[in-house]
């Protein structure tokens, strides 16, 4: 079964195949297999009235005509009636090799047909006009760790040129693709999505690119700049979670995801008995306020003492840096990070004042006199400035004054990378046992997080989707039913035939009855289903073999570049000198396999069409973890594919 150009479904020896198509946006839902006519009966009473319906069925030859479904039951035979112009009882008693039906279930649409045949290269071929006057909301849906089978090519360079497309984001990319589809061009009405990572091109897919498969690389959270494929497609809004969609916050919230959920178990009693229970801590308008020591330490990593005073010129000097240290930080980790207080040397309250109006972090209070200088003797300071940094869960010493007064000076005139490297170097310096602590926590609260989100995302999607791909009760009560023959009626009219036929009026009467009896028994038959809206047209035709000739595709390219046959030239020629390259050293693998994002490549694959045209001619295009990759195989005779080039050149240079 072959819907719009994709392979939608392969029928096995003894199997029946089916597969169900948005009426509305001509997108293939499902594609299931199964043994009778029963399993197929169970699988459509689940499917909403109005789908697309592709039915075939392949038996062994047995001439004997053994292999039936005669034992359908009336539930069976009733659900399968839905399917107008679907005859049941041919189905299940045929003889024939191949049953194909193409139907829309619960009407019976004049383009519905259906073929026994048990020569193998019958087909029938149905066109249809999808339901344009309730058009069905399309959106990109997110395949994480997927990639499709193969692309047709890249991004224009006049909607984001290839280096761009190289450093973009995914929100980035995104915004580009939808201001690409939005041009309506002859190239872009085949594009149904694309495939990218970070570091690869925005590559644009088509129907050719199915099936997708996973790809090896695999990570939780590719948005926030992970080496990771994801694939974008177009499916029915139903299909698509109502969270699958990249935002500027969406991205930003991403790039914390990293940061552990779970709280720093710190040393609070340690620092309680060091500091005393409350230290001042100021607010968003720059405030002092006691908090408790406990709580104004909480959840960070390190706690880094500073001993300074005003009336010191080194101090004074090194302040201004340690502030900027400090404000980068919060930025780069706002939770988990860094904690810094000041313990003040200065001669009075007054001086502490002032100097510590000019500060950002905690501070020890300057009536505290005891605490500062217990801390002072703890940590052995003998002057100032002096910056301490301590472990948050021991409060063992991770950096000792020395070392971090100079590596802070030092970052802080390299940059805020270079604060944030530093930052990173001194976590690991904390005590093994302190790293394990937070390590088991990590582990822990990632399991539980986990779990949790994919438990609420699965049931989240499943069940908006299986409201759109299942039918609900509530629904089945709203649809309008097949309208029930009247049994009179139908008596009547059967009557009307046989006797304009000739028969005697009493004998037409007897047969009239007895024929309506029999269709009442036929719920295929006996009900009448309406034709519906959908226009379509049917025919039996041999299967199509497709044989796309080299003309053809050169046509398709020329079409796809807006009538420019320079295109074919540039194409052929760039390809021509890989396989050239190769023939002067066929081992070296080095010349047989090339990035498609790279540089010269690039000429190739910019250029709608091209892809399919090598593929043609011998090359192979496949998928790597870093991009996708064009090659030359072993077994390809270089000698002639190189004479093919040249007579391509020849023909269509000219």
């Amino acid at each position: 079964i072959v819907v719009s150009g994709v392979p939608s479904a392969v029928t096995l020896t003894n199997g029946i195949s089916a597969v169900i198509v948005d009426e509305a946006s001509g997108c293939i839902l499902q594609s299931a297999a199964f043994s009778n006519l029963s399993a197929v009966g169970s699988f459509l009473d689940t499917v909403p009235y109005g789908r697309i319906v592709a039915i075939c069925r392949v038996r062994d030859d047995k001439p004997d005509g053994s292999e039936t479904d005669t034992s359908l039951d009336d539930s069976t035979t009733k659900i399968l009636g839905r399917l107008g112009g679907f005859d049941v009882e041919a189905a299940a008693t045929s003889s024939k090799n191949y049953i194909l039906f193409v139907g829309q279930l619960n009407f019976h649409p004049k383009w519905a047909t259906s073929l026994e045949t048990s020569d193998s290269m019958q087909s029938i071929k149905v066109s249809i006009q999808l339901n344009i006057s309730s058009p069905l909301k399309a959106r990109l849906r997110s395949e994480i760790n997927t990639v499709p089978v193969v692309v047709s090519t890249r991004l224009p360079e006049t909607i984001m040129p290839l280096q761009t497309q190289l450093a973009a984001s995914h929100f980035q990319k995104r915004a580009a693709f939808n201001a690409y589809m939005k041009n309506g061009d002859s190239q872009n009405s085949t594009v149904i999505g694309y495939t990218t990572r970070p570091d690869a091109p925005v590559y644009l897919i088509d129907n050719q690119s199915f099936p997708f498969r996973k790809s090896d690389g695999q990570t939780h959270n590719p948005i926030a700049g992970e080496a990771s494929w994801v694939t974008y497609h177009y499916l029915p809004d139903p299909l698509v979670p109502d969270d699958d969609n990249i935002t500027e916050e969406k991205v930003a919230s991403s790039n914390n995801t990293n940061v552990p959920k779970f709280d720093i178990p710190i040393a609070d009693d340690y620092f309680a008995g060091l500091l005393g229970n409350q230290i001042l801590v100021k607010n968003s308008a720059s405030t002092p306020t006691l908090v408790d020591t406990a709580s104004a330490l909480a959840n960070n990593r390190l706690v880094a003492l500073y001993f300074s005073a005003q009336w010191c010129g080194p101090c004074r000097g090194f302040t201004p840096l340690l502030v900027e240290f400090y404000n980068v930080l919060k930025e780069v980790a706002p939770s988990h990070g860094l904690e810094l207080l000041f313990v003040s040397s200065d001669q009075d309250e007054g001086q502490f004042q002032q100097y510590y109006g000019k500060m950002p972090f905690a501070a020890l209070p300057f009536s505290n006199r005891s605490s500062a200088q217990q801390a002072k003797s703890i940590f052995g300071v003998r002057g100032i400035p002096s910056l301490v940094v301590v472990d948050a869960l021991s409060g063992r010493i991770v950096v000792s004054p020395d070392e971090s007064r100079r590596e802070v000076h030092q970052a802080c005139q390299r940059g805020e990378e270079a604060i944030e490297t530093l930052f990173r170097g001194w976590l690991e310096k904390v005590p093994p046992e302190s790293a394990s602590m937070l390590e088991i926590l990590a582990l822990s609260c990632q399991e539980v997080e986990t779990k949790t989100s994919e438990a609420k995302e699965t049931v989240a999607a499943n069940t908006k989707s299986q409201q759109y791909l299942a039918k609900m009760k509530e629904q089945d009560r709203k649809k309008k039913p097949p309208t029930p023959v009247d049994p009179s009626a139908r008596v009547k009219g059967i009557f009307s035939q046989l006797v304009a036929k000739g028969m005697e009026p009493n004998a037409a009467a007897v047969e009239a009855i007895k024929q309506a009896t029999v269709e009442q028994k036929k719920p295929s038959v006996s009900t009448k289903l309406e034709e519906g809206t959908i226009q379509g047209t049917c025919e039996n035709c041999a299967v199509e073999i497709k044989n796309n000739t080299i003309d053809m595709m050169v046509e398709k390219i020329c079409q796809l570049n807006a009538g420019d046959k320079t295109k074919i030239g540039m194409i052929l020629s760039t390809a021509k000198k890989y396989v050239a390259n190769v023939r002067k050293d066929p081992s070296n693998p080095r010349f047989r396999n090339f990035r498609l994002s790279n540089k010269v490549f690039d000429r190739i694959t910019s250029n709608p069409g091209s892809i399919e045209l090598l593929t043609k001619l011998g090359f192979v295009v496949f998928h790597s973890d870093i991009d996708f990759v064009a090659s030359i195989p072993l077994s390809v005779d270089l000698t002639l594919m190189g004479d093919v080039f040249d007579k391509l050149l020849t023909k269509y240079s000219s």
